[in-house]
């Protein structure tokens, strides 16, 4: 585990914490920024949740130097308004770098300038969101039946 060196470090990451919203999280952990997270190497590790450590990935993301930026499934673990809140972080922190997502969730995608649809390894569309449903492939399909699956559970009747 490498801690960090200085003051400032510990500045930096408790700043990253707090923009990917897991800071007090982690604050309430038995040694703050400084607790392992899992009990493999340490019997006073923490467990953390799937979508928590989905933001500490973010926040190690924030906490350095970097010009381009991959997050691949970043929200996965995360109900929809943890994942917008962390999408609306990203997008803040990173608006002078370039982002690549790895999603199979399309929502997230309306929110990127190109979007590529990968098929058989290669780039099968390209463009968009605005574009990609103009053009009615299998990008504009796939969207719809995502967004049919959530109209479909909002009107779930038991």
């Amino acid at each position: 585990m490498r801690k960090p060196e200085c003051e400032d470090d510990y500045k930096k990451v408790e700043d990253s914490l707090r923009r990917t919203g897991v800071y007090e999280k982690v604050s309430r952990l038995p040694h703050g920024m400084d607790t392992i997270l899992t009990k493999e190497f340490a019997e006073d590790g923490a467990m953390l949740s799937g979508g928590e450590l989905q933001k500490i990935a973010v926040a190690r993301a924030f906490a350095k130097d970097y010009k381009i930026a991959i997050f691949d499934e970043p929200s996965s673990a995360l109900d929809p308004i943890a994942e917008y809140q962390l999408y609306e972080s990203i997008l803040k922190e990173c608006a002078d770098k370039t982002v690549v997502f790895i999603s199979h969730r399309l929502s997230t995608a309306v929110l990127a300038d190109t979007v590529y649809l990968f098929e058989d390894g290669r780039i099968a569309e390209q463009g968009s969101h605005e574009a990609l449903m103009q053009q009615d492939g299998k990008y504009a399909d796939m969207f719809r039946k995502q967004a049919e699956n959530y109209v479909r559970g909002m009107n779930y009747e038991e």
